[in-house]
């Protein structure tokens, strides 16, 4: 089994190319000396390096809209400036260009490429969404899946943050890794150098991720609130019901660490008021609750659970965006 890389992309086709033409040449690398080469960022014994490639792109960047087709981009030879073919001018797809390096550099016949349309690249829960739906479909949390990287170098800075998200919420995504390359050599396609670390060393960042669970404190909080027919709860009372209720997660809780680590830090979904002695739910609570309570978020945060949901459904929707 190989891996599928996540990768949003804007107008820098070699934001997504470069790094995956660096794990396929670790890869050939190492099937030709028959050994895992030292600091390769490639698991052992792990398949094919791109099996697919999924890209997060706006409706202008796929469709090649003014002012959003690719940057000047230069189809260079593996560790060399020697450039093979260029795409100048204003009427090259980023999409097509990634599409055309797939198929000559990184297929071993069964690559796919998907490219998920994402409705706002500036709007974190359209972002968001996308992503999960994307998740949900190949990392399957019902069973094994497939095995994601997420490549957070191109793309809005809201689609990486909401990629972020997904990843340490799900635990389905197992690699997060990012280059930084010089402004101008971002036109090439490959890496300028066939010595593994130096790519490695000068480029290649890899974020590393702690898998997190959801806290089920916060959401009973989140729920007993907007549940609640009055506006504002006593917060000694809140209290009270929140220990007589859900025993196994305030049991051991006091009062004083229940305002000061809950409440307090809540102030974004909870209005406190200190000398009243009350707290309410804001408007903002209110749209934190609508958001997790979706069968889409429930699902991404429940591992090992049965989905509330399709996951087939999602694949099929994938299964639709495909390219090749």
């Amino acid at each position: 089994m190989g891996i599928i890389h996540l990768a949003p992309v804007g107008r820098s086709p070699g934001a997504v190319t470069a790094p995956l033409a660096y794990l396929k040449y670790l890869y050939d690398e190492q099937t030709k000396r028959g050994e895992h080469l030292p600091d390769s960022v490639l698991p052992r014994r792990l398949g094919y390096p791109v099996e697919a490639i999924v890209l997060f792109v706006s409706e202008e960047i796929r469709r090649g809209s003014r002012d959003a087709t690719a940057y000047e981009t230069k189809y260079n030879q593996y560790g060399s400036r020697k450039v093979e073919k260029e795409f100048k001018g204003d009427n090259h797809k980023v999409v097509d260009i990634i599409a055309e390096f797939a198929q000559r550099e990184l297929s071993d016949g069964k690559l796919a490429l998907y490219c998920r349309v994402v409705d706002d690249i500036n709007n974190f829960n359209s972002c968001f969404c996308s992503i999960t739906e994307t998740t949900l479909a190949l990392g399957r949390p019902d069973d094994l899946g497939k095995t994601l990287w997420a490549n957070l170098t191109g793309g809005t800075n809201v689609l990486n943050a909401a990629l972020l998200e997904v990843t340490f919420l799900s635990g389905l995504i197992s690699s997060l890794y990012y280059i930084f390359v010089d402004e101008h050599d971002r036109c090439y396609l490959q890496p300028l150098s066939t010595e593994y670390r130096r790519y490695l060393k000068d480029h290649w960042r890899s974020v590393p991720i702690v898998k997190t669970a959801f806290d089920e404190c916060y959401r009973r909080l989140l729920l007993v609130l907007a549940e609640s027919q009055q506006e504002y709860w006593d917060v000694n009372k809140l209290f009270a019901h929140m220990r007589d209720n859900f025993g196994d997660l305030f049991g051991s809780m006091t009062l004083d660490l229940f305002q000061k680590q809950w409440l307090r830090k809540m102030s974004y979904e909870v209005e406190l008021d200190v000398e009243g002695g009350r707290v309410r739910l804001t408007e903002a609570g209110y749209e934190v609750v609508a958001r997790i309570e979706t069968p889409l978020f429930r699902a991404l945060v429940r591992r090992g659970e049965k989905p509330d949901m399709d996951i087939q459904a999602l694949r099929d929707l994938l299964e639709k965006d495909r390219i090749i």
